[in-house]
Formats: structure tokens, sequence, C-alpha cells
């Protein structure tokens, strides 16, 4: 690492001088200061019982030089008592989270050091940052990638993925071609091939053999050091249709049944999406069928309180991801062990004063016959689905402009989750019914005004909600908002003790923004719950307490 430092420092400082270089960069903080609330749940955990705050901030800087095709850029961060890694457990750790070369000679691209990248919508590898939830599975090592003008895109890459400020031992190898192609007028054809290499390294293999050694007789078998994962894919534009579909499979390897069992299994994967779209109509169906598609740096770095350490790759879900706050609490992640999906949305605009909003989601288990058994409430063999529904949804909504300031959205959305499945809490089918309006008015250029109102009745879970927010916006530079979430009629019954009471969640934000500097604090008290971000979900417990956020770019 310090001779990779020193690399970068050399160069930085030979090209600085150079008027067509560049420097960059950017800062994000966030501090919170923890409130204990015994009332709804946010309490007995160090956090709040010892530490009382915790900082994660991150610190970017980037060189480039077009004249010369390169580019430098490295990342520090500090992270105090953060409880982006694990909600229930604060931990402190600091240093330098990434730093790459990027280097183009005509028409070949060569980055060393850690970078992101993925294969496709993902399915067979992702390494991506996604700071809400606390993931961020660089790859250390080397790409190289070529592009022929527009028609084909070659990229290898090998490494070793970071896990926070460390880094795994597994070494990962890839390989992703794209060609593009027209056929004739409107009709374009872009297709795919990738193809991804797990090794597992000596320790790992003797901790996977030590658990599989644990296994009844009939259940043993004989891991295997690699696992190969190949993905073809294609998305063919025809006018006013765009069509996208990938297929993917992976070899034989250990895999976590539901129970916790390891299995020897293979995977396989099928992906699609079909869209129209012309003036005032989008139409979009989506279909993804799984079986055993876990990509992993091995079974051993998946755990309850770390489930996106050593995850290699991106299942795309079908749900409808949702802003609003209601709405928001019953999402589907994808199941990497059993599911077959399907998904719906349309978009009407008959004018420009009114749009309509059309989804709908349906997510079960792939397994042909009788209802599979419930896997977690059994000791039989049990990879298959804890139940056969998992998920669906439905949901309508409209907004409507009668006048140019003012627009007003209504809508109501349906859902009926499985608990189970998704929050190992009992087999219990949730239903949830949840209509919801948002209105906005903009007084002049500068000065405007939001309200929402949502009400949910889900008597299986937290009972009955009602949610109201208001923010007034004065551009560019002031934001302040107020919210309650009122649990007002709980439901007796929940098996959290503090949600048996009707508790208020009270919000207060504001916002100030200076150029490209933006400051915020918020108080926050937040129910326990999924929380989800670009579709990846993990369970937090309530919290309580003082947001401060500091942005800024330069």
């Amino acid at each position: 690492m310090s001779r990779i430092l020193l690399l970068l420092k050399a160069c930085s400082f030979s090209l600085f001088a150079d008027a067509q270089g560049f420097f960059s960069g950017s800062f994000q903080s966030n501090t919170n200061f923890f409130i204990r609330d015994t009332a709804i749940g946010a309490a007995n955990l160090p956090h709040y019982d010892n530490y009382k705050v915790g900082t994660d901030a991150w610190l970017n800087l980037n060189y480039n030089n077009e004249k010369y095709g390169l580019e430098i850029g490295a990342r520090v961060d500090f992270l105090y008592n953060t409880i982006l890694w694990v909600p229930t457990n604060p931990q402190t750790n600091g240093g330098l989270g990434i730093v790459y070369i990027k280097k183009k000679v005509k028409d070949v691209t060569i980055t060393g050091g850690y970078f992101y990248d993925q294969i496709a919508s993902g399915i067979i590898y992702r390494s991506w940052e996604e700071r809400p939830l606390g993931i961020d599975n660089a790859l250390l090592g080397a790409r190289v990638q070529y592009d022929f003008k527009d028609y084909l895109k070659v990229k290898a890459f090998s490494g070793v993925q970071k896990n926070r400020f460390t880094i795994y031992k597994q070494l990962i190898t890839g390989f992703n071609a794209e060609g593009n192609a027209n056929i004739k007028d409107k009709v374009t054809l872009q297709p795919g091939v990738g193809f991804i290499n797990r090794s597992m390294d000596k320790e790992s293999m003797e901790m996977l053999v030590s658990r599989i050694e644990t296994l009844d007789s009939t259940q043993r078998f004989v891991p295997k050091f690699n696992v190969y994962a190949l993905t073809f894919y294609n998305t063919l534009t025809a006018g006013n249709f765009s069509w996208y579909i990938e297929g993917a499979f992976k070899t034989r390897e250990a895999v976590r049944g539901y129970n916790d069992i390891l299995y020897n299994k293979p995977g396989n994967i099928i992906y699609t999406t079909l869209n129209y779209s012309q003036k005032g109509l989008g139409v979009s169906l989506s279909f993804k069928r799984t079986e055993y598609f876990s990509m992993r740096i091995s079974p051993n770095d998946y755990n309850a309180q770390g489930i996106f350490q050593g995850l290699m790759n991106f299942l795309p879900p079908l749900s409808k991801q949702h802003s609003l706050r209601l709405p928001a609490r019953y999402f589907a992640p994808s199941q990497d062990q059993q599911e077959l999906a399907f998904g719906a949305d349309i978009n009407y605009s008959p004018n420009k004063k009114m749009s309509f909003n059309f989804n709908g989601s349906y997510i079960r288990d792939n397994v042909k016959g009788t209802a599979v058994v419930e896997a977690k409430l059994k000791d039989t063999d049990t990879t298959l689905s804890p139940v056969r529904n998992f998920f669906a949804e439905g949901f309508v909504s409209g907004i409507f402009k009668p006048i140019k300031n003012f627009e007003i959205e209504v809508g109501f959305q349906y859902v009926r989750y499985n608990r189970l499945l998704y929050l190992n809490e009992g087999n219990i089918a949730v239903d949830a019914y949840t209509p919801f309006t948002e209105i906005s008015y903009r007084f002049n250029r500068k000065m405007s005004v939001r309200m929402e109102l949502q009400y949910q009745h889900v008597t299986k879970d937290f009972g009955q909600w009602i949610y109201g927010l208001l923010e007034f916006n004065v551009a560019p530079r002031w934001s302040v908002a107020v919210s309650d979430m009122w649990n007002f009629k709980p439901n007796p019954d929940n098996p959290v003790p503090s949600a048996r009471k009707g508790n208020h969640y009270y919000s207060a934000f504001l916002a100030f923004t200076h150029h490209a500097h933006r400051f915020s604090i918020n108080y926050v008290k937040q129910v326990e719950g999924i929380v989800c971000t670009g579709g990846v979900c993990r369970f937090e417990p309530a919290f309580s307490g003082v947001k401060v956020a500091i942005t800024s770019t330069f």
C-alpha cells in the first residue's frame, strides 16, 4: 500500500504544472447523536447506553489529465462508532478506502488499485459502494479494457475483494465482451457475454470442510476450490420496443439452505424486461427465475451480523421501490435460493395536466407441484423456500395539475408480505392497505410547499399508522420539514413489546445549501423495519437521535 501512495504522489507532483490537468474532490460527513428512547425500542444497545455519538466521513480526491489520458484517485474513510456495518453493534475503523490509477492509451484503458465494476446487470458480478447500507466491496487488482470504436468493448480483470478495511484472500478473475450492431433503421442489437471465476484460499477451504464434516453422512460432499459463472445477455431495440434478456449459470458449489445447512448445488437464473414507450404511454414488463444463485467469496462469509460481507453480485429486484414512507415499509429484496418473480409497470399521460401509474408484482418460489415445506419451522431437508408465496403488490397513483403551480397526487397500495421469509418472524402473511396523497404548491420561482398524508392498515404487523409531513423550500438555499408517523391503533399481539403502544415517530429537518456545500440537521425517531437503497435491503432496529450531515464538492 505504501508503494501505491508513493506512486500516486510522484505522478501528481510531476503532472501538477500541466495546464491540461485538474484536481477535484468531495467530502461527506454524517454524525449521529444517539438519544435513548425505551418507548420505541431504541435502548439496550452500546450506542444508546454508552457511546452516544458516531461519525462517518469520506474524503475523495481525484486528478484528471486529458492530455496524458491519466486519472488518479483516492478516498479516505473515517468511521467512528458507525452503525452502517452492523446496526446493533457500533464499530470504529479508518484509513484509505480506495486508491487507483487509470491510464488510457488510444483504445486501451488500464486500471490498477481499487475499482468498481460490473458485468451486465450484475447477476454474476458487481462491485459497488452503497453507503447508506455499509456496502463497499471494491476489487483490489488490475483491469484492462479495449474499445474498438462503437462496435465492441472487451475487458478483463483480476484481483481480491475488500471487506471494509481488510482484504479477502480469494482470487476473482473476470471477462466481459459487449457488442453493438445496427441491423437496419431503428433496430439494434447489443449482445454480451461475461465470465467469472472465484478461487478459494486454503484457510477458507479448511473452515468449509470442518462445517461439512458436522453434517449427517448422507449430506456430506466434497467441496471445490473454484466456482465458475457464465452469463449471456442481449438488448434488442426496435422502434418503440426494447427487450433485455440475460441468462446465467454457475457451477456446483457449497451453498447455504434456509436452515443454514450447506448443500452442494449448481445455480441458474434468467432475467428479462420488455419495454414499450411512445408519447404519453410507457409499459414495462419483467420476469425473473432464480435457483441457488448465491455468488459469495465463500459460504463462510455469510452471517446475520453482516449479510453483505463477501457479496460478489447483485440480483435485480422486481418489486417497486417507493419513496413515500409508509408504502416503502414492505419491499421484496431478491432471494438467491428460490424465486419466481413477475412485474409490470404502466405510465399513462393523456395530457400535460394528468398522469397515471399502475404497478404490480408477484413473487413466489419456483418449485413445481404441491406447496413446499416451511423450512424455518422444521428440521427436515429445507433447501426449498419456506412458503410458496413470497410477495404480492398492487399499486395505482394519479398526478393532477389543475393549475400551473399546483400539483396533487393520490394513490393506493396493497401488499401481501411474507414475514417468515423476509423478517424471520413466524409464519404470518401480512396484508397492508395504504392510501396516500401528496400535494405541492409553488408560490413563485423560489418558494414552494409540499405536504404528504398517508394511512396504513396492517393488523398483523404494527396495526394502523398515519403519517404526515409538511415541507417548505426557499430555493436554492433553505429547506425545512416536520413530520410524524403515529401508530395510533397498535397491534396488541405484536412480538415487539415496544410496538404494542401507540408511539409517535417525530422528525424535524433543516437544510442549508451554499453553492456546492450542503448542511443539514435532522431530529429523528424511526421505527424498526426494512431499509432499502438501490434495491438492496436490510433490517434495522429503531432509531432515536439527531443526525447532522455535511456534503461538499470542489
